[in-house]
């Protein structure tokens, strides 16, 4: 994206500071704008899905996907990466013998330990969402604790918990923030909300669960999918869809001062954004949002506002394509991508 903006100054005396700092404001937002999309790498080559990714404390780089094994449940790959995610390796495997498991997502906590939280289902039988640590940089895996289920759905195939992300909030509470259908029998009935637990030991036993986000007084409205994000002004932003009327899923973001207390409804509109929805803050003070209409958003005021990025990272318009956006470096993102079969990262600087 390209800025044109006119200004006219007055540089007199006592007025040429407030006419650099306009100009220096200026250039800022010059800079975030303009990203260079450079080059590609494959993380999975085939039969993969659901790509996400973290650093880990030597520096390297670990990614979780998705395997789809013909005539075989879905297991959890994860590969490894020396340098700075541009070549791939397989490092081990999460299986769970006759439940199909998907939407791996990383936390690496200060101490180095590595969670992987996923969802776990048998249809119609067993909702779980799974936490596993490893304390040796990801080659080897323990199951931790259940972060929330239904193991009485009665034969429905909508009355499950999925797609869980992990935050580590600043006083060192874990918090997962997933999409929740167990609300769907209750009276108001809620389809689907975003719902949330909280851990004080590291992830062995959480909290009940909170709703934070819904449809007011309930009905067919579905927000789900939920990422959070440290803004750089402090608090915490988090995206979600809200599927019902538009098929394509619209998202809304919601704002947060200590990542457990939101304001209630379905939050305030992100434009340029629809289906499945991930953010980041990069160390600069920059926040990225990427979706499934496959744009890449951006804001240098903590989400108050947004630019579209243009072009994209990945032109594919809209598909279930589940991106995710990562920071690499100082001045480098990578956005994280499902495209025929395979995971892959495009890299951009800016």
């Amino acid at each position: 994206m390209r800025l044109t903006v006119r200004h006219t100054f007055v540089l007199r005396s006592g007025m040429r500071c407030l006419a650099l700092l306009a100009l220096s404001g200026f250039a800022s937002v010059l800079h975030a704008a303009e990203i260079t999309w450079t080059g590609t790498a494959t993380v999975a080559a085939r039969n993969a899905g659901w790509g996400r990714l973290a650093q880990l404390p030597d520096g390297r780089w670990l990614a979780v996907t998705t395997r789809f094994n013909e005539g075989q449940p879905t297991t959890l790959q994860l590969s490894i990466s020396s340098d700075r995610a541009r070549s791939w390796a397989p490092w081990s495997d999460v299986a769970e013998p006759g439940r199909m498991i998907d939407n791996g997502e990383l936390l690496v906590l200060p101490e180095g330990r590595v969670l992987l939280a996923m969802r776990s289902l048998v249809e119609g039988v067993s909702y779980r969402l799974h936490l596993y640590a490893s304390d040796d940089l990801g080659a080897h895996w323990t199951f931790l604790s259940t972060l929330a289920g239904n193991e009485a759905p009665n034969g429905r195939k909508d009355r499950g918990v999925w797609e869980p992300v992990l935050t580590r909030l600043d006083d060192g509470t874990l918090s997962v923030v997933y999409a929740d259908e167990t609300r769907a029998d209750e009276h108001p009935s809620y389809n689907q909300v975003v719902s949330q637990r909280l851990s004080n030991d590291g992830g062995r036993t959480w909290g009940p669960a909170m709703t934070i986000a819904e449809q007011p007084g309930g009905g067919q409205l579905r927000p789900g999918m939920p990422v959070m994000a440290r803004r750089p002004a402090g608090g915490y932003l988090m995206v979600f869809e809200t599927c019902g009327d538009d098929p394509q899923c619209p998202v809304s973001y919601k704002v947060s001062t200590d990542g457990r207390t939101w304001p209630a409804g379905l939050g305030t509109p992100l434009a340029d954004q629809r289906c499945g929805p991930h953010v980041m803050t990069s160390t600069r003070g920059v926040m990225f949002v990427t979706s499934c209409l496959n744009e890449v958003s951006w804001s240098e005021d903590s989400g108050s506002s947004w630019r579209t990025v243009t072009p994209p990272a990945w032109p594919l318009d809209f598909r279930h394509s589940w991106p995710a956006v990562i920071e690499l470096g100082p001045a480098e993102i990578g956005v994280v991508n499902v495209v025929d079969g395979a995971v892959q990262i495009r890299f951009g600087s800016y």
